[in-house]
């Protein structure tokens, strides 16, 4: 079954789009790229961004929150800086 997270962006999105789903700011959302939370791809100065990427970045946050499962040290470092 498709996740209906999200339903209204494409497969692909890019660092606006981002901004919104996790509705932060310009910064925190270059952060999470650059530190690699959210996989991504960087052409020139673009980043190409798979939606799922954003929707494994939720489940980790949400799973390390729960205490089931630990976030990679760059995840955890860069979910420290977000809050």
């Amino acid at each position: 079954m498709k996740s209906r997270i999200f339903a209204e962006y494409p497969d692909v999105v890019s660092a606006r789009d981002l901004q919104a789903m996790l509705h932060v700011g310009r910064n925190t959302a270059y952060s999470l790229l650059k530190s690699g939370a959210v996989s991504s791809i960087r052409i020139g100065r673009k980043y190409i961004i798979p939606k799922a990427s954003v929707e494994e970045f939720l489940r980790l946050r949400a799973a390390s929150k729960s205490g089931t499962m630990e976030p990679s040290d760059e995840a955890a470092e860069s979910l420290e800086r977000s809050k």
